[in-house]
């Protein structure tokens, strides 16, 4: 029996939110994982990488803590990972997460 596909729309609308809520205003949010590669499952987490000016000054370990709250105040499964628009712009971030926005991610 095939999988009802999730929504994401709604799901990363209330994520964004949910982060204005927190202090955090999202520019842009792009996908990656799964869902980005359309073999996403029921039981599939949602891979999110949130550019943000407000992370300017926090610890990835800030971030992240910060992300999985809320996500947990949403109740929904996501996994995010937050980086400024300078990081990018100046390769500021691990090969790894540049290799992901370069050629996985897709906008949200």
């Amino acid at each position: 029996m095939a999988e009802k596909p999730v929504e994401l729309k709604p799901i990363i609308q209330r994520f964004r939110e949910q982060l204005m809520t927190m202090g955090i205003n999202c520019s842009r949010v792009y996908v990656y994982g799964s869902h980005a590669r359309g073999t996403a499952t029921e039981s599939s987490d949602l891979d999110l990488i949130i550019i943000s000016p407000d992370w300017q000054g926090m610890s990835q370990r800030q971030r992240r803590e910060l992300l999985g709250t809320a996500a947990a105040r949403i109740l929904e499964p996501i996994q995010a990972s937050g980086f400024t628009e300078l990081e990018l712009a100046e390769n500021d971030i691990p090969s790894f997460w540049q290799f992901i926005i370069r050629n996985q991610a897709v906008a949200a």
